[in-house]
Protein backbone atom coordinates (compact mmCIF):
# COMPACT_ATOMS: atom_id res chain seq x y z
CA UNK A 1 0.00 0.00 0.00
CA UNK A 2 1.56 3.77 -0.85
CA UNK A 3 2.12 6.17 1.97
CA UNK A 4 -0.48 9.08 0.85
CA UNK A 5 1.46 12.33 1.26
CA UNK A 6 -0.02 15.75 2.34
CA UNK A 7 -0.45 17.89 -0.83
CA UNK A 8 1.42 21.28 -1.73
CA UNK A 9 -1.03 23.36 -0.33
CA UNK A 10 -1.13 21.99 3.54
CA UNK A 11 2.87 22.05 3.37
CA UNK A 12 2.61 25.88 2.12
CA UNK A 13 -0.31 26.33 5.18
CA UNK A 14 2.45 24.49 7.90
CA UNK A 15 5.39 27.30 6.52
CA UNK A 16 3.93 30.31 6.40
CA UNK A 17 0.59 29.74 8.71
CA UNK A 18 1.32 26.89 11.21
CA UNK A 19 -1.11 28.14 13.72
CA UNK A 20 -4.29 27.52 11.64
CA UNK A 21 -2.59 23.91 10.42
CA UNK A 22 -4.46 20.86 11.09
CA UNK A 23 -2.67 18.85 13.89
CA UNK A 24 -2.54 15.34 11.54
CA UNK A 25 -1.21 17.67 8.74
CA UNK A 26 2.11 18.61 11.30
CA UNK A 27 2.63 15.12 12.73
CA UNK A 28 2.47 13.19 8.74
CA UNK A 29 5.43 16.27 7.87
CA UNK A 30 7.16 15.36 11.03
CA UNK A 31 7.03 11.80 10.37
CA UNK A 32 7.55 11.43 6.59
CA UNK A 33 10.86 12.01 4.90
CA UNK A 34 9.54 13.21 1.72
CA UNK A 35 7.27 15.95 2.85
CA UNK A 36 9.50 17.06 5.21
CA UNK A 37 11.98 17.99 2.65
CA UNK A 38 9.51 19.73 0.38
CA UNK A 39 8.27 21.64 3.62
CA UNK A 40 12.16 22.59 3.93
CA UNK A 41 12.38 24.01 0.26
CA UNK A 42 9.47 25.88 0.82
CA UNK A 43 11.14 27.32 3.38
CA UNK A 44 14.21 28.29 1.40
CA UNK A 45 12.32 29.65 -1.30
CA UNK A 46 10.31 31.98 0.90
CA UNK A 47 13.72 33.10 2.61
CA UNK A 48 15.36 33.54 -0.71
CA UNK A 49 12.39 35.59 -2.64
CA UNK A 50 12.29 37.85 0.61
CA UNK A 51 15.78 38.45 0.60
CA UNK A 52 15.82 39.66 -2.81
CA UNK A 53 15.19 43.16 -3.84
CA UNK A 54 11.62 44.13 -5.43
CA UNK A 55 12.81 45.53 -8.94
CA UNK A 56 12.51 49.56 -9.61
CA UNK A 57 11.50 50.52 -12.68
CA UNK A 58 13.62 53.60 -14.02
CA UNK A 59 10.48 54.99 -15.85
CA UNK A 60 6.76 56.02 -14.83
CA UNK A 61 4.96 52.63 -15.78
CA UNK A 62 1.39 54.00 -15.22
CA UNK A 63 2.20 57.15 -17.24
CA UNK A 64 3.33 55.54 -20.40
CA UNK A 65 -0.33 53.16 -20.37
CA UNK A 66 -2.18 56.12 -19.22
CA UNK A 67 -0.66 58.03 -22.59
CA UNK A 68 -0.87 55.13 -25.00
CA UNK A 69 -4.31 54.68 -23.86
CA UNK A 70 -5.85 58.67 -24.70
CA UNK A 71 -3.83 58.16 -27.69
CA UNK A 72 -5.98 55.41 -29.10
CA UNK A 73 -8.96 57.11 -28.05
CA UNK A 74 -7.96 59.94 -29.56
CA UNK A 75 -7.37 57.50 -32.93
CA UNK A 76 -10.90 56.13 -32.17
CA UNK A 77 -12.68 59.81 -32.04
CA UNK A 78 -10.57 60.64 -35.70
CA UNK A 79 -11.71 57.43 -37.38
CA UNK A 80 -15.25 58.30 -36.16
CA UNK A 81 -15.03 62.01 -37.97
CA UNK A 82 -13.12 60.72 -40.87
CA UNK A 83 -15.76 58.24 -41.41
CA UNK A 84 -18.33 60.75 -40.94
CA UNK A 85 -16.75 62.79 -43.52
CA UNK A 86 -16.27 60.06 -45.91
CA UNK A 87 -19.67 59.31 -45.92
CA UNK A 88 -21.22 62.78 -46.17
CA UNK A 89 -18.85 63.51 -49.15
CA UNK A 90 -19.69 59.97 -50.94
CA UNK A 91 -23.34 60.82 -50.66
CA UNK A 92 -23.06 64.43 -52.45
CA UNK A 93 -21.13 62.90 -54.95
CA UNK A 94 -23.97 60.55 -55.26
CA UNK A 95 -26.71 63.34 -55.00
CA UNK A 96 -24.56 65.38 -57.62
CA UNK A 97 -24.56 62.23 -60.22
CA UNK A 98 -28.17 61.05 -59.76
CA UNK A 99 -29.32 64.96 -60.30
CA UNK A 100 -26.71 64.82 -63.66
CA UNK A 101 -28.16 61.67 -64.98
CA UNK A 102 -31.47 62.69 -64.06
CA UNK A 103 -30.94 66.28 -65.89
CA UNK A 104 -28.68 65.40 -68.51
CA UNK A 105 -31.31 66.37 -71.25
CA UNK A 106 -31.33 69.98 -69.59
CA UNK A 107 -27.91 70.24 -69.69
CA UNK A 108 -27.01 69.24 -73.52
CA UNK A 109 -29.09 72.44 -73.76
CA UNK A 110 -27.27 74.65 -72.15
CA UNK A 111 -23.47 73.45 -72.11
CA UNK A 112 -21.67 70.91 -74.19
CA UNK A 113 -22.01 67.69 -72.77
CA UNK A 114 -19.07 65.98 -73.28
CA UNK A 115 -16.84 68.86 -71.29
CA UNK A 116 -19.06 69.13 -68.37
CA UNK A 117 -19.11 64.62 -68.30
CA UNK A 118 -15.33 64.88 -68.56
CA UNK A 119 -14.70 67.61 -65.72
CA UNK A 120 -17.20 65.68 -63.48
CA UNK A 121 -15.49 62.25 -63.91
CA UNK A 122 -12.15 63.76 -63.37
CA UNK A 123 -13.02 65.67 -60.19
CA UNK A 124 -14.88 62.34 -58.87
CA UNK A 125 -11.80 60.94 -59.76
CA UNK A 126 -9.45 63.46 -57.79
CA UNK A 127 -12.06 63.09 -54.84
CA UNK A 128 -11.90 59.02 -54.95
CA UNK A 129 -7.55 59.07 -55.29
CA UNK A 130 -7.21 62.26 -52.73
CA UNK A 131 -9.76 60.37 -50.11
CA UNK A 132 -7.67 57.19 -50.34
CA UNK A 133 -4.46 58.58 -50.18
CA UNK A 134 -5.56 60.21 -46.69
CA UNK A 135 -6.56 56.43 -45.43
CA UNK A 136 -3.27 55.37 -46.34
CA UNK A 137 -1.34 58.07 -44.58
CA UNK A 138 -3.65 57.64 -41.48
CA UNK A 139 -3.81 53.76 -41.16
CA UNK A 140 0.23 54.41 -41.69
CA UNK A 141 0.65 56.52 -38.40
CA UNK A 142 -1.62 53.97 -36.54
CA UNK A 143 0.35 51.42 -37.43
CA UNK A 144 3.38 53.55 -36.60
CA UNK A 145 2.25 54.92 -33.47
CA UNK A 146 1.52 51.22 -31.91
CA UNK A 147 5.28 50.08 -32.82
CA UNK A 148 6.37 53.39 -31.02
CA UNK A 149 6.37 52.48 -27.10
CA UNK A 150 7.67 56.04 -26.27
Amino acid sequence: MKPVHVNDQSIQQYIFDINNCDTSIIEHIHSCNICRKTADNYKLLSEDLKEQEIPILDFNLEERILKKITIQITQKKRSKEYTFISATITIAIGIILIFLNAFMQEFKNLFDTSNILTYFILCTSIIITTLLSIDIVRSFNIKMNKIKFS
